[in-house]
């Protein structure tokens, strides 16, 4: 089957149209508006593409690396497809639509780590709350890119797998003591490793799960002027808010529209590298493995007519910029002296 020509700008040695011949329900639709949004460019179709799907390939493959350029902690790699990626049933596939989904090269869970706990103790010392603060700035940077676990992200992880959704065990306790006929809470916890809120919380304070701002800004700056290090955070957390508020709108990432739990990881930041978060992770991923699930990091629903996909991609630019100036701060915070381990090596 064959279809009118789509003009695109003549230029020398560059086809003046080009014919998508594809009558595929998804590659046709697909091209055609990565043509008429500007995706793709007259460099994707001078050498002739062998197929629509190459060209648009091509076309995203070089839009994702400008976006990506310069990364060195988060793992982007897009997938565009009409089906989620780990859903096992068709109903979230539709001829209209498709998903752009964010995902690490090697799949769950594949992505660096990085400890934060000795820098942010650090900051504490300067004031009391100085680390409090920044560590809730950071959190709230993190939820604007692809999936990150945080020790909040992480908690959050412990209640739904070994608490039924709970903020502590009390309820699933005496349960499992019924379940295993155990005279007391002690005797489940010591013979049968119950994971409790104690467990979780054993290297790390409450707070780092769930910090607040309680510094002022005037207070934040008047602590960092007295220490380098704190001067150099407070900088780099400075880039960030100066990026949010300067640089959007900024795209639509995370896993709300796909109403599953993601079990693929943009990068992980624990407090230290032998703290619980390696164990809750691993334990989550079992207990989800038979269920429905999302293998990617970020899975947003998309137009396939229309613009949608030109848009979501300026708007990454914005989110890779964002995503850009988080390393930089986690860099300063993942800092060899701040740890006994290494600063950055893949999460196992």
């Amino acid at each position: 089957m064959s279809f009118a020509p789509i003009a695109i700008p003549s230029l020398a040695d560059i086809p003046g149209v080009y014919t998508i011949s594809s009558g595929e329900s998804f590659t046709y639709p697909l091209v055609r508006s990565l043509l008429e949004s500007g995706v793709i460019e007259a460099e994707d179709v001078v050498r002739r593409p062998r197929s629509e799907l190459a060209l648009a390939t091509a076309a995203l493959t070089r839009r994702w690396n400008r976006i990506t350029d310069g990364m060195h902690l988060f793992d982007w790699n897009l997938r565009i497809d009409q089906a989620l990626d780990g859903y096992s049933f068709d109903s979230l596939k539709r001829t209209e639509q498709l998903w752009a989904m964010v995902r690490t090269t090697h799949g769950p869970v594949s992505c660096k780590q990085v400890s934060v706990g000795g820098a942010i103790n650090a900051l504490e010392q300067v004031r009391e709350g100085l680390g409090q603060t920044l560590l809730a700035a950071l959190y709230d940077a993190c939820d604007m890119l692809p999936t990150i676990c945080t020790p909040a992200y992480a908690l959050g992880l412990a209640e739904y797998t070994y608490w039924y959704g709970e903020s502590d065990e009390s309820f699933a306790i005496e349960e499992a003591i019924q379940l295993h006929d155990c005279a007391s809470r002690e005797e489940l916890i010591d013979t049968f490793d119950f994971f409790t809120r104690d467990k979780f919380f054993r290297d790390m304070p409450v707070w780092a799960a769930s910090p607040k701002r309680v510094l002022s800004r005037t207070q934040v700056k008047r602590a960092a002027a007295r220490d380098e290090f704190a001067a150099e955070v407070v900088a780099a957390m400075d880039t960030i808010w100066n990026v949010v508020r300067f640089y959007g709108p900024f795209a639509e990432v995370g896993t709300g529209g796909a109403g599953l739990d993601a079990i693929d990881l943009a990068l992980v930041v624990r407090w230290t590298e032998d703290d619980v978060v390696g164990r809750v992770v691993d334990d989550f991923l079992q207990y989800i493995a038979d269920g429905e699930f999302l293998g990617a990091a970020s899975a947003t629903p998309l137009s396939i007519v229309g613009g949608d996909i030109a848009t979501w991609l300026k708007q990454m630019e914005a989110t890779a910029l964002l995503a850009k100036a988080v390393e930089h701060l986690l860099t300063l915070l993942g800092r060899e002296e701040y740890q006994a381990k290494t600063l950055v090596r893949v999460f196992a």
